[in-house]
């Protein structure tokens, strides 16, 4: 029995390496996370650096959904940090992996999933900083991202015009957003600041 045991994990293992070969050949420089929602289901992640330590290589996959996702987001800024929470109290969780540029201005960026019933997960879209958008108004990046309320929280110094990088004097704007669903995708807005 312990034979038949010990070669059943071998073919899964193997299986498991044929379908998502990155997650099995772990290079010295990256790592594989899992993260948990509270119905089981799991997101694991390898972030991998192969021209250097200021852009990522992102590996995801899917496990104990129906349909399970496999996917790769290449040349992205580093992850900062991941956040399980269900934003909109629908009872499953969603995905959310916090990015940061390197460099002076640590611009911070998404990549996010929402579950569909615990049935399979979708991207949901993160709107881009637009200049013309007042609420953006002295951004110079430094973002911070946390999870409050069920709600998604982007704060960042703001910069008046005779600001240097190194020295905000504009205080700190904090933007709240909300996710909901979408015609093609999930949607996090800012719902208020």
């Amino acid at each position: 029995m312990y034979n038949l045991k010990k070669a059943l994990l071998l073919i899964h293992i193997l299986v498991l390496g044929s379908l998502f070969p990155a997650m099995n050949s772990l290079g010295s420089d990256s790592g594989v996370s899992r993260h948990l929602t509270r119905s089981g289901k799991s997101l694991l992640i390898e972030e991998r650096h192969p021209v250097g330590q200021s852009l990522s290589d992102i590996f995801i996959r899917s496990e104990g959904f129906d349909h399970n996702i496999s996917e790769l987001f290449d040349n992205r800024d580093p992850i900062h940090s991941v956040h399980v929470a269900d934003l909109d109290e629908n009872g499953f969780d969603e995905f959310y992996i916090i990015t940061v540029s390197s460099g002076s201005g640590s611009y911070g960026n998404l990549i996010a999933f929402a579950s569909n019933r615990d049935k399979s997960l979708s991207m949901i879209h993160f709107p881009e900083v637009r200049q013309e958008d007042e609420r953006f108004t002295g951004y110079m990046g430094h973002d911070t991202f946390s999870i409050e309320e069920n709600k998604l929280i982007r704060s960042f110094p703001v910069y008046l015009p005779t600001d240097t990088n190194n020295n905000p004097t504009g205080g700190t704007r904090q933007l709240a957003y909300g996710l909901f669903p979408g015609e093609a995708m999930w949607q996090l807005k800012v719902i208020n600041e």
